[in-house]
């Protein structure tokens, strides 16, 4: 074979495999999807409810209580620390019945509420929140049901309606859950409308993510993952009216919107809280 025949075979070779990289390029540019990172990994290192004492033992349910602080319910009677969970303790919630207390949103007094607020808060104007979830085989998903979110609001904004804000998962009743938003001075409302569902028999990662617009635009975002998979998302929101409006902490809401016959019981593990 000439030299000539040699140098047009080895350019037909090079150009057939520059041609077949292009068209594997096209062909993964149309079905690959790029995946959205989760917030975890875009935020500084959180901050950890810790479920111990000092000592390393598990929190009593006095001792949640204790910490839970004055505007719990539910924590004494619905709430243990147990150690069969992914990073040593979880803290399993029975949905059941709280007598004598009266809720704010109007749902039956069931499962535990109460706010965690870390230090270091009172500047944040983005956070993100993590935390697993399991729900036994046989949970009943009722009517519906809340999970923790993010809230925030004015300096008092836990008692002050008109400037509360936040994000928080909720179930319903097919087993299929969605993201709620509220802005401030108005309720709850779902943003993903079709849902997504809820595994059950095993446990699967919630992280939730809001970024509070700047007063007068509406470019506030919330953003929810489950293990990883961007399930709702919205970049237009408008949260908040003014700068005094900050993320405050996180809303540990748990529990039935409508209490079934047979309530059910969940585990959930520490919250872990990143904010800037």
């Amino acid at each position: 074979m000439t030299s000539q025949a040699k140098f047009h075979l080895l350019y037909n070779v090079v150009g057939g495999l520059i041609g077949l990289a292009i068209v594997g390029y096209v062909v993964y540019s149309l079905t690959h999807i790029e995946k959205e990172a989760a917030c975890s990994a875009l935020y500084p290192a959180p901050t950890r409810l810790a479920l111990r004492m000092s000592d390393g033992a598990a929190m009593s349910p006095i001792e949640l209580q204790a910490r839970a602080g004055h505007d719990e319910w539910g924590v004494n009677e619905n709430a243990t620390v147990i150690g069969d969970a992914p990073g040593g303790v979880a803290v399993e919630v029975k949905l059941a019945d709280v007598a004598d207390v009266e809720t704010a949103s109007g749902r039956p007094a069931n499962g535990i509420f109460y706010r965690w607020t870390p230090p270091g808060l009172e500047t944040a104007k983005a956070g993100c929140l993590s935390y697993k979830l399991w729900l036994p085989d046989d949970f009943d998903f009722a009517d519906g049901g809340l999970l923790p979110g993010i809230f925030g609001g004015g300096p008092e904004a836990a008692s002050d309606a008109a400037t509360r804000l936040g994000e928080r998962p909720q179930w319903r009743s097919e087993g299929r859950s969605a993201l709620d938003v509220a802005a401030a001075g108005a309720g709850y409302a779902p943003i993903t409308q079709d849902g997504f569902p809820l595994p059950k028999g095993r446990w699967v990662r919630i992280e939730q993510e809001i970024v509070l617009n700047t007063p007068g635009e509406a470019d506030g975002v919330v953003r929810l993952w489950l293990d990883g998979d961007l399930k709702g998302e919205s970049t237009n929101m408008v949260l908040r009216a003014d700068e005094s409006a900050t993320i405050r902490g996180v809303l540990a809401d748990i529990g039935y919107t409508r209490l079934p016959e047979k309530p059910g019981t969940l585990r959930i593990t520490p919250f872990e809280l990143s904010w800037k």
